[in-house]
């Protein structure tokens, strides 16, 4: 077990980091040290067309992205002896405290209290510790979370959206957590040409006349209710699971949260994917499965309503890191400054009932699909 806070145990269970992998994102690249060669072909098999494999990997200036080296100890971590400060969840529940921090001299501890992973975000040497190979899924938000750091530094703004891409030209849908984005945006995937780009988070910022949009590599983790109205994705649901939520009520099943990853390159072929884009459209899902009236997409001013954009904000959370070193207040850049990240770019609403095939109808009648 690994004193966290005791640098000698740190270094010395480094040494054991024999394995590595290297990762190259978009416009950015990690290198991962492990102590446990399985996590590294988890890892390998994840990222698969998600990253810039195969892909052009430098950056628009031709220079090679910048490399950050990572750790990977799949060692159990001791926590004890330290006061650790509640991180606040955006929804808070009734069950027990999911992470909390202790900030030292040259970065932050971050506690998975449910699962017992220690992370430390750092400007150098980031680090996971724990049982990595049982909890594989916070490790990659570890390792994404790097990425978003670069390019938050670099002054992109972090959006809570999905995205689908087609030639180039990006479609990005808004909306709070649960409101359907991941669903309309798997749907969307069905239209030949269709392509992911990112499943709940976007990076954008304007410049040179157009909006730039980045994914972020992470395949959509959805609830049953989107793989039930899915012929291509309901096999992924366990044939007694299938039969129960099928004959659930919209409502019920609704708020069902249990969640499946959908691998993009498994369900939907290779080459459906890409790593960014020209934002062109934000659809803001403003709809209801309480409304009686029908599903309807118009166009919002949001200079003259930025609030219409609360869906789309996202705060940096926890692990992100200034370049300087200081980790800043949790909280979201205001809705205006949202509307100023969006110059030219056409923004809709969904309206009315939740009726994701009408949605699909009514983007095809706007050309978008």
């Amino acid at each position: 077990m690994i004193d966290l806070f005791d640098d000698e145990q740190i270094a010395e269970a480094r040494t054991a980091c024999r394995h590595e992998l290297v990762l190259t994102f978009y416009g950015f690249t990690m290198r991962l040290m492990a102590d446990c060669p399985s996590i590294l072909a988890y890892l390998t098999s994840y990222y698969a067309g998600l990253t810039s494999a195969g892909r052009a990997a430098r950056q628009e200036d031709g220079a090679a992205p910048p490399e950050l080296r990572l750790w990977l100890l799949n060692q159990r971590v001791a926590v004890a002896g330290r006061e650790w400060i509640p991180v606040k969840q955006a929804r808070p529940r009734v069950q027990s405290l999911k992470e909390a921090y202790v900030d030292t001299p040259t970065g932050r501890w971050i506690h998975k209290v449910r699962t017992g992973m220690a992370l430390f975000q750092s400007l150098t040497d980031p680090m996971a510790a724990g049982d990595l190979t049982e909890h594989p899924s916070q490790v990659i938000n570890f390792i994404n979370n790097q990425f978003l750091n670069h390019h938050q530094r670099s002054g992109y703004l972090l959006g809570h959206a999905s995205a689908f891409d087609i030639d180039g030209s990006t479609t990005a849908v808004a909306a709070s957590s649960g409101g359907g984005k991941s669903t309309l945006m798997l749907k969307a995937l069905e239209t030949p040409g269709a392509r992911f780009l990112s499943n709940d988070r976007i990076l954008f910022k304007p410049g040179n006349g157009r909006v730039d949009v980045i994914g972020v590599a992470k395949h959509p983790r959805v609830n049953p209710g989107t793989l039930v109205h899915s012929e291509r994705l309901i096999n992924l649901l366990p044939a007694e699971e299938c039969e129960r939520f099928i004959n659930m009520p919209q409502h019920q099943l609704w708020d069902i949260e249990q969640k499946y990853d959908v691998r993009i390159p498994n369900a939907y072929g290779e080459g459906k994917t890409v790593l960014s884009g020209t934002l062109n459209r934000l659809i803001l899902l403003d709809w209801s499965l309480d409304a009686t009236a029908p599903t309807d997409l118009s166009r919002v001013d949001t200079a003259k309503t930025p609030e219409a954009l609360e869906g789309l904000r996202k705060s940096p959370g926890a692990f992100f890191q200034h370049a300087d070193g200081r980790f800043p207040a949790r909280h979201a850049p205001s809705a205006g400054m949202y509307a100023e990240h969006l110059p030219g770019v056409d923004v809709l609403r969904l309206t009315g009932a939740v009726d994701f095939e009408r949605a699909i109808a009514l983007l095809k009648a706007r050309g978008i699909l």
